[in-house]
């Protein structure tokens, strides 16, 4: 199948959440809004600097600048071990849906002269760098799949299909899973209808309804074929598992030792913790399924309240008793009815996580997760509140970006929550834009710290490089 531009989009990782015609329409804006988020950053951290002036610090406590073999370890052992551990973490633990082109079935060369393949391919490098600059973001993108698949198996199991589980519905967000035709094959492409790719478990079970087949679907089959085709590789968890613990410990080890730490270093445990909780939301999904699973249908597998076709489906979840009780018991019913699992049409069930736009049933609970992660980053930064540099202002400017890490992510959720509960066009609008003006300012933030993290290593206390009262970490095995 020949992809374009539309099909990808533009920036892939960014579109599940604003619409692929949406940015094409405004490219100008977002071409505009990356270059002033790049050059802002750029001038004032040169601004900055300018007007600084050089710190002379006590030799009570030295600070050197880069270092090589100064007998323990040295400066890019710091940076190599930060950026191995992130990046292992991200390759491992970032789930991607299954592929929309059949680029990856050419043999050697082949596939590298395709279109097809360097948009896959564009497709996987932007989440890649979402999880290596904003893991909040692939944190809320987990969240929302987390919740459609739970909602999506939980809807299944009440109709009928009671060994559906939720790694099932995972693979139907994904795209990894088609209905037989007539002659037997799975449905691709275009021929699968006006819906296109199946996306839930609901839009199966719809789309059974529509063509009057018999039976349930064979989920014991189905769950034995996710796991032979789920590609991860054992080896490299492995790898990742002993990567993770042996910075962490390591970290650990010099923070109980009173033995200083380098802020890459604190950064990276934050990013290290999101990386694990949007694995852990995507525990269940299927890990790099590259081909589609044509669904087995067994006539013999009878459903229990099989819905007539031609009926109108139930969308909702079925409905439970409400509990009677105290006050308590009633403000947390309240709580899981509308925060928890908020209503969800139609709309929402058929098309899964494939688009994230801001009409989201989750997206106030989204948010919040989302402000959560960015809240955690933003403790990272603020436990290196006393950094130095060696510039006067450098530690001013450090302090007041982590002020807005800290308070952006609050801010932008009260604006989110304020348009999800006044609900009306024009106020919802404002916020929206509002809410737009304050990420460029958290990202201005975020490229300023990055360029200070760097700036940091000119002027590291002395035992950051020491490793004398921790020599047993040199027996655990990392990769550099």
């Amino acid at each position: 199948m020949a992809l374009s531009v539309r099909d990808i989009g533009i920036v892939p990782s960014v579109e599940r959440f604003v619409s692929t015609n949406y940015l094409l329409r405004n490219i100008i804006v977002l071409v505009l809004l990356v270059v002033i988020a790049l050059s802002s950053s750029i001038v004032i951290y040169v601004l900055t600097t300018h007007y600084g002036h050089p710190v002379t610090f006590s030799s009570s406590d030295p600070r050197v600048g880069f270092q090589g073999d100064s007998g323990g370890r040295h400066t890019m052992d710091i940076v190599s071990s930060c950026a191995t551990t992130l990046i292992t973490c991200i390759y491992s633990s970032v789930h991607f849906d299954v592929p929309r082109s059949y680029a990856h079935r050419l043999a050697g060369w082949r596939k590298f002269i395709t279109r097809e393949y360097w948009l896959e391919l564009w497709s996987k490098v932007t989440f890649w760098l979402l999880g290596l600059f904003s893991p909040e973001m692939l944190v809320l993108h987990a969240f929302y799949e987390f919740m459609l698949a739970w909602r999506d198996a939980k809807w299944m199991r009440a109709h009928g299909h009671a060994e559906w589980e939720i790694t099932h519905s995972f693979a139907a967000d994904m795209g990894a899973l088609a209905l037989p035709t007539e002659d037997g094959h799975g449905t691709t492409g275009a021929s699968e209808g006006a819906g296109g790719r199946l996306h839930s478990g609901f839009a199966l079970h719809e789309r059974l309804l529509r063509h009057h087949t018999p039976g349930a679907l064979d989920c014991k089959a189905l769950g034995y074929e996710l796991a032979d085709r789920t590609k991860a590789d054992g080896l490299f968890k492995i790898i990742t598992t002993l990567q993770i613990i042996r910075f962490s410990v390591g970290t650990l080890a010099r923070w109980a030792m009173h033995l200083p730490v380098a802020p890459l270093e604190v950064i990276t445990c934050a990013y290290v913790a999101c990386t694990l909780v949007y694995y852990t939301l995507w525990f269940y999904k299927p890990y790099n399924v590259t081909e589609r699973i044509v669904v087995r249908v067994a006539p013999t597998l009878q459903r229990a309240g099989r819905i007539p076709p031609g009926a109108e489906m139930q969308v909702e979840d079925s409905e439970e008793p409400k509990p009677q009780g105290n006050l308590a018991r009633r403000l947390l019913r309240w709580f899981w009815e509308h925060v928890c699992v908020p209503p969800l049409t139609e709309k929402d069930r058929l098309q899964g996580s494939e688009v994230l736009y801001q009409n989201s049933p989750y997206l106030t609970q989204g948010s919040l997760v989302a402000a959560a992660a960015s809240l955690l980053v933003g403790f990272a930064h603020l436990a290196c509140w006393d950094v130095e540099f060696p510039n006067s202002n450098g530690q001013a400017l450090w302090r007041w970006c982590t002020l807005v890490l800290i308070v952006h992510p609050i801010v932008v959720f009260v604006i989110i929550l304020g348009a999800a509960v006044v609900q009306r066009g024009w106020v919802t609008a404002a916020m929206n834009k509002m809410a737009l003006t304050l990420i460029v300012v958290y990202c201005i933030a975020r490229l300023v710290l990055l360029i200070l993290l760097g700036h940091s290593f000119q002027s590291l206390p002395k035992g950051v490089y020491d490793t004398k009262d921790v020599p047993w970490l040199s027996f655990i095995p990392f990769i550099h």
